[in-house]
């Protein structure tokens, strides 16, 4: 199985997405729609604004104007235990130093109150899914950036969640791991966004929206 757990996917929507920061225009009011269960890459130059929707999708910045919904609910609406069916993969992984791997991927599933014996059985599943079952008691500060990717993979997935937010989530990694890692980010049983300007990604996703100064400026399935 390349899930960590059973979920199901759930429609995504921006509408009217525009952002402002210290009085320059970011986003510039984008409409965007993903169908459950599918994907969309967000592409682009650097500066595009790629990650920063990538994060407004995520719930992690708030727009300035318009709304995003996930299964029909606005995302501020999402409350408690019900957040972890929002998973981010970031770029520079954003894992907390002094934890070792298996704790890492442990936070999520911790935070969702789950039984000890559980949460080490999905830790488990999970670390092998990313090929690093053996890596399970190293701390993340130890390892290769190719190997905190895939650690940062492993805990969005962990959660089981219905939508999966992913910024350049196989830049570091050697090809087999890169095909398994995206098998996993593009599993069909949760709706997938990335942010991503590698060609094999773009390929792999079901739709490709391409971003230049916070606009949307091309389509492609």
């Amino acid at each position: 199985m390349n899930r960590l757990a059973d979920s199901e996917g759930q429609d995504l929507r921006g509408e009217d997405l525009k952002l402002d920061l210290s009085g320059r225009e970011i986003l510039t009011g984008i409409d965007i729609e993903v169908e459950a269960g599918t994907s969309l890459v967000l592409t682009g130059p650097s500066g595009a604004g790629k990650t920063v929707l990538l994060l407004v999708l995520a719930g992690r910045i708030a727009p300035t104007q318009g709304r995003v919904l996930i299964g029909g609910r606005p995302i501020e609406a999402i409350s408690g235990g019900h957040k972890m069916d929002i998973g981010l993969i970031l770029d520079r992984e954003g894992l907390v130093g002094g934890l070792t791997a298996a704790e890492t991927v442990a936070l999520p599933l911790q935070a969702r109150g789950l039984p000890r014996r559980e949460i080490g059985d999905l830790v488990e599943r999970g670390l092998s899914a990313v090929g690093l079952a053996l890596a399970a008691d190293r701390l993340v500060d130890r390892l290769s950036g190719g190997q905190r990717q895939r650690v940062g993979v492993a805990r969005a997935l962990a959660g089981s969640p219905s939508v999966l937010m992913a910024d350049e989530p196989v830049a570091e990694l050697d090809p087999d791991s890169r095909d398994r890692v995206l098998a996993l980010i593009l599993d069909r049983r949760h709706t997938a966004v990335l942010a991503s300007n590698d060609p094999t990604v773009a390929a792999a996703c079901d739709r490709v929206l391409e971003l230049r100064a916070g606009t949307v400026v091309g389509a492609r399935t």
